[in-house]
């Protein structure tokens, strides 16, 4: 059954009707805006409270409503600034001052706003119109407190050049990283005897010198941008055999964006290494791209993400050019206690790609996986102590590239070096250090054992 209300002929029904209508048009607005007003002052007491993010996320809704009311927006610019949204509390405090060009307060938290975003220029020209207006005493303060952090931050943005200069002495008892019985490990991989080792198949042990300097440029465009790049020169020199002393000269250049807690930086690196040797040399030459993300997430913790694509050229020996692709993933701690102690890990995966074939067809293609851990623990404001570890996995993507014997090589290389860092003065370091590396192959010419003794001085430039 239908009901139908048929108002014609009853006046007095339609015009209540009317006005129950129009009373009803008239009492939702005011009760809406009593709810607004409600939920304004609980934001008032959370901004008291401390607890602008809380109040920011009570406020946002109401935007659409209430912009361009000056009460509303300027609780809101507020609450958005002092939650970490500058950029939504400079709408805001646009719109107070487009009603009211001489909201002092609006104008302050306005130049607040664009200071926090980094942009210097706006926060200064609105810190220059107050000042302009004869400020009381009590706001010329703040005022100038915000000019003198512009011009700090500003003072920042300069170029900075670092150096530095060092030499070392030490031992090495393996300087080419070879297997210690040749003859044996050819007859265990290709079943061929008599064979004698040559050139870098020799296992040589010497005491060793050297020098290395650099220096680094680091651009701040802005509070986001900044641009960074070196170069580094290192002589190793064999004191038994100069024909294998070394040299190496790498190269780098990098951008990156710094955006509160994260920082995004992308970078190109040039290596070239020239052993004095008779040919064929270890000669190679490694152009790299590389990528990283790194997120702080408080005063102690810092994660990362990373890549590197490499090409790495041997001119003397063909069929070692590789392309290789590496990412990783690695934390930083830094412990509370007076001995401000930090650790550092990191793992990896990779994979390489020979570029030319070996004779039998097969290539130097190679899996890669690892880790590395990096301790470090101060003893007081002048000596360091330090220690690194590593593990790499190598395993052959082609068959019998190594060894006739063994259809896929597997490698299990692992590192650990000690030391400490002790500055006597600001700019002086002196360095003992020692490392150990063995590698343990199912190819016996890959395995080997290595020991190194350093005693390093540097002295820095800042």
């Amino acid at each position: 059954m239908q009901v139908r209300l048929n108002l014609q002929g009853k006046p007095i029904l339609r015009g209540f009707l009317t006005l129950l209508c129009l009373t009803c048009l008239a009492v939702y607005p005011t009760t809406s805006r009593a709810a607004d007003d409600s939920t304004l002052e609980q934001a008032r007491t959370l901004m008291a409270q401390g607890n602008a993010r809380a109040a920011y996320a009570m406020l946002e809704p109401l935007e659409f409503d209430r912009a361009g009311d000056v009460e509303f927006d300027t609780l809101l610019g507020v609450a958005a600034l002092d939650s970490g949204s500058p950029d939504k509390a400079t709408l805001a405090f646009e719109r107070v001052l487009a009603v009211d060009p001489n909201a002092a307060g609006a104008r302050l938290d306005l130049a607040r706003a664009y200071f926090a975003l980094g942009d210097l220029p706006r926060a200064r020209q609105e810190l220059d119109l107050l000042t302009a207006n004869n400020p009381p005493p009590a706001a010329r303060v703040v005022i100038d407190k915000y000019k003198a952090a512009i011009a700090e931050r500003e003072k920042k943005k300069a170029t900075t050049t670092t150096a530095y200069a060092e030499g070392f002495i030490g031992y090495d008892n393996n300087i080419t990283s070879v297997v210690s019985d040749f003859g044996g490990a050819v007859l265990a991989s290709y079943n061929l005897a008599g064979f004698l080792p040559t050139g870098n198949s020799v296992m040589r042990t010497s005491s060793i010198f050297g020098a290395a300097g650099g220096f680094a440029v680091d651009h701040r465009v802005d509070d986001h941008w900044s641009l960074a790049g070196g170069l580094d020169a290192h002589y190793r020199g064999v004191t038994q055999d100069d024909n294998y002393s070394s040299e190496e000269l790498d190269a780098r250049a990098s951008a990156a964006r710094s955006s509160g807690a994260d920082t995004w930086r992308a970078g190109i690196t040039l290596q070239d290494f020239l052993q004095r040797t008779d040919v064929p040399t270890d000669n190679r030459n490694a152009i790299g791209l590389n990528f990283e993300w790194r997120h702080t997430y408080n005063d102690y913790n810092q994660g990362s993400v990373f890549g590197v694509v490499t090409r790495q050229r041997y001119p003397d020996i063909a069929v070692d050019d590789i392309n290789s692709t590496i990412v990783g993933a690695g934390w930083l701690h830094l412990f509370q206690g007076p001995h401000h102690g930090l650790m550092y890990a990191n793992l990896i995966v990779g994979q390489e790609n020979a570029i030319n074939p070996l004779v039998n067809g097969s290539d130097n293609s190679r899996r890669d996986a690892g880790g590395r851990l990096y301790m470090q623990l101060s003893a007081n404001d002048q000596v360091d102590w330090f220690a690194n570890f590593g593990l790499l996995q190598r395993s052959d993507r082609s068959p019998y590239a190594r060894a006739i014997t063994v259809e896929y090589g597997n490698d299990h290389l692992s590192d650990a070096t000690v030391g400490c860092t002790w500055r006597p003065y600001p700019q002086w370091s002196l360095r003992p250090q020692v490392s150990y590396s063995e590698n343990r192959s199912n190819v016996a010419l890959s395995d080997f054992h290595r020991l190194e003794a350093l005693l390093t001085v540097r002295y820095e430039w800042h």
